[in-house]
């Protein structure tokens, strides 16, 4: 890829990518989209076929013969894909990431190839250790047993090494692949003090992990110190930020810090930055919106619009080489944990399949036809 390329970009789930491909290609086909980073792909499940019939990687073939270049993480340590890592098989799970990724960036790079289009393997997700604990905390449990990925979090060296196994395996099977690993670079004003509630709840439990809050606490939240790892322990090609400046609180609405952070990364990294995941949900609690009523708050689409304008203006001064907002369809009636997790869709599909377009959805697509001359289709 040629570095004056600007990665015009979207996240697409990868269970929509083979649930319905048709219908990911009809909505971004009038826009500027040229790129799509399918996350999360269950890349251990990649021949399982859906109710449709189709697999994952018959979902990625038709994105790529309808045009669209691909990123993918691979070997995301969600239970979908790695199932119930327990803390005696630790170290086999870490070698076996490399045959793991080995196995699914084959595949996954012949489908690409068939088409002429390019590929970005990503390697595994949100490794810092602030979303790695979070991410395995009983009642969220993406990761599903929590001394695992604490023990991982706070373990650069065996992290490290699983990373490291999942690039040289997705060099091993394509060795043409360019590579990223994305950080959730999320500081203390605006994380703190959810990441501090969450781990309190579990006190005991961290107890047990000789985890100590008071000891562990500033180096979780200073993404920059996952950089430092990263830039010394990782040599992939690109560094990917995640942004989600106030999925919490929700309001101020955030996110014109997010152009400075990606100086920083460069300055510190010394590799080339994109935008790999920013969003803002726009699910409210009762509370919520008996609350924001009466202050008078914009709706939640509107404030959702707010943080792409602020995200996207606050980049255009730096050198991000693509963004990807979270998430191109998602799907309120499903049940999440936390509940946010199924309202950051910029169109929202409910259980009849019919499509809502948020007010943010347009507005990217203006911007990114602005930044790439490439006007969307009306």
């Amino acid at each position: 890829m040629k570095p004056s390329v600007f990665l015009a970009g979207m996240n697409v789930e990868g269970n929509d990518v083979r649930e319905f491909p048709e219908t990911i290609v009809e909505i971004l086909k009038p826009t500027p989209i040229q790129w799509l980073r399918v996350h999360q792909l269950r890349n251990r499940f990649l021949d399982e076929k859906g109710p449709n019939g189709l697999t994952y990687l018959d979902g990625i073939e038709y994105l790529c013969k309808n045009g669209y270049n691909i990123v993918t993480p691979i070997e995301v340590g969600s239970t979908t894909n790695v199932g119930v890592v327990t803390l005696d098989k630790l170290d086999q799970f870490v070698e076996e990431s490399y045959h793991e990724s080995f196995k699914a960036c084959k595949k996954v790079s012949e489908v690409v190839n068939r088409h002429g289009r390019e590929l970005i393997f990503g390697i595994e997700n949100e490794i810092d250790p602030k979303a790695w604990i979070l991410q395995s905390l009983p009642g969220v449990q993406w990761r599903s047993q929590f001394e695992v990925w604490v023990e991982q979090a706070l373990n650069p060296k065996l992290k490290y090494q699983r990373l490291n196994n999942i690039l040289k395996g997705a060099r091993d099977a394509y060795p043409e692949a360019e590579t990223m690993a994305n950080i959730v670079a999320e500081d203390m004003r605006v994380f703190f003090n959810g990441f501090e509630r969450e781990l309190a709840k579990h006190k005991e439990l961290l107890k047990e992990c000789t985890v100590s809050i008071d000891e562990n606490i500033d180096e979780q939240i200073d993404w920059k110190t996952e950089l430092k790892y990263l830039r010394d322990n990782l040599d992939v090609d690109y560094v990917g930020l995640d942004n989600y400046a106030n999925w919490i609180l929700k309001y101020p609405v955030y996110g014109q810090e997010t152009g400075s952070k990606i100086k920083e990364a460069a300055n510190l990294t010394g590799k080339k930055i994109f935008n790999a995941e920013f969003g803002y949900t726009t699910y409210r609690t009762f509370i919520e919106k008996i609350l924001f009523t009466i202050l008078r708050r914009p709706s939640a689409g509107q404030m959702q619009l707010q943080f792409f304008l602020n995200t996207l203006k606050s980049i255009e001064g730096f050198q991000s080489i693509g963004t990807f907002p979270w998430v191109l369809i998602s799907h309120p009636q499903r049940p999440a944990t936390p509940e946010q997790e199924s309202y950051f869709g910029l169109i929202k599909m409910d259980s009849k399949g019919q499509l809502k377009k948020e007010p943010a959805f347009d507005y990217y697509n203006k911007w990114l036809g602005e930044k790439i001359g490439k006007s969307p289709s009306t």
